[in-house]
């Protein structure tokens, strides 16, 4: 792990639900994303159909899922799992700066391009979940 461990002002380990249909783009965001000791990456799926399931049934504080997947994509099962659990921070990350405004629609909290760089990932968790305000969308 990085010396750079990020320190932040979230009391308890927060969940994520990682969704990708690429298992070697999943192990790098689970990494960049568990160089935080506050986040820890629970639950991997590797189609849209896994995420909504796994979502509906673990409950994670928040789902970072791929726009494209394969059985269903991702502003899909964003707008699934939206509709069962309104409290869960979803991250959609995509290739296209042109998936943003579908995701966002969907019910994401925030967008992210997928070569954002490992700190954006973290970043982008945090604020979510330290501020309340709707201008998350902004992210």
């Amino acid at each position: 792990m990085p010396g750079n461990v990020e320190q932040c002002a979230l009391s308890e380990c927060v969940t994520v639900l990682l969704a990708d249909d690429d298992a070697c783009i999943r192990r790098c965001l689970k990494y960049a994303v568990e160089c935080d000791c506050k986040l820890s990456v629970k639950w991997e799926a590797d189609n849209g159909i896994q995420a909504v399931a796994l979502a509906q049934q673990q409950h994670p504080d928040v789902v970072l899922i791929d726009v494209q997947m394969a059985r269903m994509n991702g502003v899909e099962a964003t707008r699934c799992i939206r509709s069962r659990n309104p409290n869960v921070k979803i991250v959609v990350m995509g290739l296209y700066e042109s998936d943003r405004e579908q995701a966002l629609a969907a019910g994401a909290n925030a967008f992210l391009i997928k070569d954002s760089g490992c700190d954006a990932f973290r970043k982008t968790i945090h604020s979510l979940l330290i501020e309340e305000s709707s201008d998350t969308e902004e992210i």
